[in-house]
């Protein structure tokens, strides 16, 4: 008898026991039924939700994996400037300005692009997309959940599209790299 409750108390703490994350990136885009399209990816990455938000809320942050300059202001309605110059000031032609529109804190980040660098193929089109992160907690570490939304119908939309579905995914690489185990 003592032998069956000593089997089933280990058998009840396997089955509790935390599965290990599911890792590298898993790619759940999707197509609405309106035709716009969404690109969804997600990674588990080894920080807690707390660490990887200031990594992706922050103009700090932002240097570590994005881009060499960043400047801003983290609230909603926030404008994040940022740039791949390393020498960029404040407000050039070629920065990128990311507007806030939510921040939860170590739960969700939120933006859409208010300024595209100077050159950038259909400005106004993919103004209209919105970028989101979600985090949750899995297995010591944090799922990031990244869904960029509002990429619409024809030529132009396609084009933006297919240049986010790589640029998204390195977006992911980047934070993997800096998240390593």
């Amino acid at each position: 008898m003592l032998k069956r409750l000593f089997l089933a108390a280990i058998l009840a703490c396997t089955a509790c026991a935390t599965a290990p994350p599911v890792k590298g990136i898993q790619d759940t885009s999707f197509t609405a039924a309106d035709g716009s399209r969404s690109i969804q990816l997600s990674t588990w990455l080894a920080a807690p939700p707390s660490e990887v938000f200031r990594t992706i809320s922050t103009p700090e942050g932002w240097k570590t994996w994005a881009v060499p300059t960043a400047f801003g202001e983290v609230k909603v309605n926030g404008v994040l400037e940022t740039s791949y110059n390393k020498d960029a000031k404040p407000g050039d032609a070629t920065n990128i300005k990311q507007q806030f529109i939510e921040l939860v804190p170590n739960k969700r980040v939120a933006f859409r692009t208010i300024q595209t660098p100077a050159g950038f193929p259909h400005p106004e089109l993919y103004k209209q997309t919105t970028a989101t992160m979600d985090l949750t907690p899995e297995a010591n570490g944090t799922r990031l959940r990244f869904t960029h939304a509002g990429f619409g119908t024809g030529a132009a939309f396609d084009e933006l599209h297919g240049f986010f579905v790589q640029g998204d995914r390195q977006t992911l690489e980047e934070l993997e790299k800096l998240f390593g185990e």
